[in-house]
């Protein structure tokens, strides 16, 4: 990334969202370049999922005294790493609520837009999810709203279990984003996230209909629906280009 030096930005994460489909693979296909290949555990299927969340004391190694928040969505699906053969996130599309930020992460091609979000999250006494609404201007207006899963005999699909869907889901360290000069990837450190699950009242969300990815039917079934109250990421920049 030229002349940017090596550095780490932090941050504390929370009230996520991991909204996710599986869909047929040739419906993503395009979206992702060709020399990458997707990961599912289903032959023939990918599975996309919408992550929403609340970024808070942000900072920079670069500018240690410096800290941002934000809230972010992105649309993310899952794919492997060319480098390691483990399980990586390629990103569809991302979008944050702070306009700074997102002039910096383009100066680093990181193409996050700016966008707005307004997020209303509920936990009960003993600290789990309870309710979930967010609502906010991505590509056009969108909405959900989501409550606690009280069924422990349901898995996400196609799961076999909730800590198998929580690793695949949420455990990869590097992420994919293709940009106009090409591939680049980074890669991060995290907590452990642990999530609950959740169960949909009510969804508007026209970007993935219009994206081609999820149909309108779909798009009120999603295969799994997670919220996790917090984590912790470092995330090693600048990214590097790939050149596959």
């Amino acid at each position: 990334m030229g002349l940017i030096p090596s550095f780490t930005v932090q941050m504390d994460i929370y009230d996520v969202l991991y909204l996710s489909y599986i869909i047929p693979e040739e419906r993503l296909r395009p979206a992702v370049p060709d020399n990458i290949r997707l990961a599912a555990p289903l032959q023939g299927k990918a599975i996309i999922s919408l992550v929403i969340f609340r970024c808070k004391n942000v900072t920079a190694s670069l500018f240690p005294f410096v800290h941002f928040n934000y809230d972010q969505v992105n649309l993310r699906t899952y794919v492997i790493d060319p480098s390691t053969g483990k399980n990586a996130v390629f990103f569809l599309k991302s979008g944050i609520t702070s306009r700074f930020i997102s002039v910096i992460t383009n100066l680093l091609q990181i193409p996050w837009q700016s966008v707005s979000l307004s997020l209303d999250t509920r936990y009960d006494n003993e600290g789990g999810f309870a309710h979930y609404a967010v609502e906010g201007a991505w590509d056009g207006a969108f909405n959900i709203v989501l409550n606690a899963n009280r069924d422990p005999a349901v898995n996400p699909k196609p799961f076999n279990a909730l800590d198998e869907a929580i690793r695949f889901l949420t455990g990869p360290a590097v992420g994919f984003y293709a940009t106009s000069r090409g591939l680049i990837r980074f890669e991060v450190e995290h907590s452990e996230i642990s999530p609950a699950m959740g169960v949909i009242s009510s969804v508007h969300l026209p970007i993935l209909p219009l994206s081609g990815f999820v149909t309108n039917d779909e798009l009120w079934k999603p295969d799994s629906v997670l919220v996790a109250p917090d984590g912790h990421f470092t995330i090693y920049m600048p990214p590097a280009r790939l050149c596959l």
